[in-house]
């Protein structure tokens, strides 16, 4: 009997080892990512926040992106609190926190390479792709790895972490053969897609 408990104990603690949130304010880097072109099966498109100005995507399929997602900007001062929605259902696969902001409609002078320069970020694993929300503001992250989210679920509220110039949402479209690894630093996705190809 203690053996049998010894295992389901040890197999519990494995199984839940590799599952955390990466909450550091270390600056790291990570590989930019190539443009690639892939077909989604997207119904109902939904922005992934409230945004007063955006600025595109960047890149040519086959190469590195100039821009690796759409920038959502809301630069709208009398509104304190943006939400950054999930744009399909899907589970969290990766949590990065820990990276502050100076103020939310100014340049951000703190630690700009943390997280990669996307700063706060969650990734969301969908039927087929990825999306990542990036530059998230530190203390509107509730959401925990391994969660299941549906579509037009509040996940956090847009920030200006990072390598972030004012308080926007930067929003990628992605795919990864390998998953991603939960408890490591920022990670780049094998490619981007263009969000605006699916009406984003």
């Amino acid at each position: 009997m203690f053996y049998v408990l010894y295992i389901f104990l040890l197999n519990l603690w494995l199984s839940s080892s590799d599952v955390c949130e990466y909450s550091s304010d270390e600056e790291e880097f990570a590989p930019v990512q190539y443009v690639v072109s892939k077909e989604l099966e997207l119904k109902d498109v939904l922005s992934p926040t409230v945004y007063t100005s955006r600025e595109e995507f960047e890149g040519v399929i086959g190469s590195l992106a100039v821009h690796e997602g759409v920038d959502y900007i809301n630069d709208n001062e009398l509104i304190a609190d943006v939400p950054v929605f999930a744009v399909d259902e899907g589970r969290i696969v990766y949590v990065r926190t820990g990276c502050p902001e100076e103020k939310p409609f100014k340049r951000n002078n703190l630690l700009r390479e943390c997280g990669a320069g996307w700063g706060n970020h969650i990734v969301v694993e969908h039927k087929g792709y990825y999306s990542r929300l990036a530059h998230l503001r530190l203390d509107s992250i509730d959401i925990k790895v391994n969660d299941l989210v549906k579509k037009g679920d509040i996940l956090a509220y847009m920030g200006n972490s990072g390598r972030s110039d004012e308080r926007h949402l930067h929003f990628e479209l992605g795919l990864k053969s390998s998953g991603f690894i939960s408890c490591s630093s920022s990670q780049s996705f094998d490619g981007v897609i263009d969000p605006k190809n699916f009406g984003y």
